[in-house]
């Protein structure tokens, strides 16, 4: 049994339409958590059915507060898989269909290998998430070209949850999505997590997702480089520092190769967006606020 989510946010109305044409016959339900959208008697009207559930927030509760509202609703339905979906992404036809064989082929694998004692662990469903290959319409320089996939199915390190078909136990199982984080970094914590309890988590490179990373880029001259970077509002730029120092504190050489270099990158991509944008003031005021709650956060918590 599959159902799919989408948590939504002042959505753009036709887009979205596109998404739910795309997925709604490859689930027995879809279900929308929305972050109290402007829009939101809009969406109401024009997408009623009863295939379609509706979770409705008096705030922006964040993305990993709606993603676990999704797993909750997945669990209480007794789904086993539930596909995340951003506002803005489009499957293919078969989307669903292909990852979940690919994830029953993994876990038989998997199953051999703990019957043979080659896996110690005590996790039962070894494969937790299984992504698609992401295809950024917002800049289609950075989509994967066919050279670099390896093989039909790999295992990663990271999936975004938009078009990752997730086991609802095994997120369950570890404590479900960091809230506290609110909206970046939620993606790459939970598969840290996962990764760190001996889950498995896939790609299937034969299948793809046309998704949309929020803003268009931005390409600029910076010396003799050229820059690419988004342009992102001081509300989003603390989210994105606070969160970033707190997953080196938390997960240090788990979550980069070198600290070090991560501030270095961190201070320099800063440096860049201060020169070229606007609300400078605002925007240095958000990154140093970002640092220092990422620093003093607790990270003892989930």
């Amino acid at each position: 049994m599959v159902c799919a989510g989408i948590v939504l946010f002042n959505p753009d109305i036709e887009r979205l339409a596109q998404n739910i044409g795309a997925i709604e016959s490859q689930v027995e339900k879809l279900v929308f958590v929305d972050n109290a959208s402007d829009n939101i008697d809009e969406m109401q009207v024009r997408f009623n059915d009863e295939k379609y559930v509706w979770i409705k927030n008096d705030a922006n509760v964040g993305i990993a507060a709606a993603l676990n509202q999704l797993i909750g609703f997945a669990d209480e339905n007794d789904y086993k898989w539930i596909l995340t979906l951003d506002q803005d992404s489009i499957c293919g036809d078969d989307l669903v269909q292909k990852l979940l064989v690919a994830a029953d082929e993994e876990s038989d694998v998997s199953n051999k290998l703990n019957a043979l004692g080659r896996i110690t662990t005590d996790v039962v469903e070894r494969v937790a998430m299984v992504a698609p290959l992401v295809n950024d319409r917002g800049n289609l320089e950075a989509e994967m070209s066919s050279d670099a996939v390896q093989a039909e199915i790999e295992d990663v390190r990271m999936c975004i949850t938009s078009g990752c078909l997730t086991n609802v136990r095994s997120v369950i199982d570890i404590g479900g999505f960091n809230e506290w984080l609110f909206i970046d970094e939620v993606d790459r914590e939970i598969c840290l997590r996962l990764l760190l309890q001996g889950y498995r988590l896939l790609r299937v490179n034969t299948v793809q997702l046309c998704h949309e990373f929020g803003l268009k880029t931005v390409n600029r001259k910076f010396l003799w480089k050229d820059v690419t970077y988004h342009n992102y509002t001081p509300f989003r730029i603390f989210y994105q520092i606070r969160n970033i120092v707190y997953m080196m504190r938390k997960y240090k050489r788990d979550y980069t190769p070198s600290i070090f270099r991560r501030w270095i990158r961190m201070f320099a991509t800063f440096s860049v967006k201060f020169i070229f944008e606007r609300d400078r003031m605002e925007r240095l005021k958000a990154f140093i606020k970002g640092i220092y709650a990422g620093l003093t956060a607790d990270i003892t918590s989930l």
